[in-house]
């Protein structure tokens, strides 16, 4: 029996290798996905938003200059015609709506610009997080899968191999022990073998 190596299942390699590459094309996908997810985030941040923000506080700046200069002409128009200065209510209250406007705009600008910011925080976060399965996924598993498939070449390589005086009984059952899953041994046999 020394000369003998015992080889349960190549199946199971072969069974092993499936599964290894069903999870690398998995955990690819996954990742792609991820990437496409936070990239698409981002540039919505940056452009959508961030660029629709500045707008409105262009334009509600220049809306809060106007009702501004719109009290200014009143008050005056007011004092030259009448004498007195006028209470101008209704330039008043557009004021100060466009100055609650433009504060909101405001706002709003700057909390875009602090999701920005943290998304990129973030971001490098979970880059640096991934970077690992990224690099089994792309090198790591590929190199497993080739060293799986030479171990299951050299084992079939092997198990085609007669002993040089074995009797053709033995090699077929070589042969099925090896290529399918292993004799589950009974008590019997046990009894018999002590």
């Amino acid at each position: 029996m020394g000369n003998i190596a015992r080889v349960d299942s190549i199946a199971a390699l072969k069974r092993f290798r499936a599964s290894l590459c069903q999870f690398a094309h998995t955990a690819a996908l996954a990742l792609e996905e991820v990437d496409m997810d936070i990239q698409r985030t981002h540039t919505w941040l940056q452009q959508d938003r961030d660029r629709h923000w500045k707008s409105k506080v262009r334009d509600r700046s220049d809306a809060y200059t106007r009702a501004r200069q719109a009290l200014s002409q009143r008050q005056i128009f007011e004092r030259s015609v009448q004498g007195v200065p006028s209470s101008c209510v209704d330039e008043r209250k557009a004021l100060q709506v466009a100055e609650q406007m433009l504060r909101e705009a405001q706002r709003k600008s700057l909390r875009v610009l602090s999701w920005i910011q943290q998304m990129e925080r973030e971001l490098n976060d979970y880059k640096g997080r991934i970077k690992g399965l990224a690099g089994a996924v792309q090198v790591e598993i590929p190199n497993a899968l080739a060293c799986l498939d030479r171990m299951v070449d050299s084992l079939e390589a092997y198990v085609a191999l007669a002993p040089p005086d074995a009797p053709k009984a033995t090699e077929l059952a070589t042969k099925e022990g090896v290529l399918g899953p292993p004799p589950e041994e009974s008590e019997e046999d046990e009894d018999k073998v002590k």
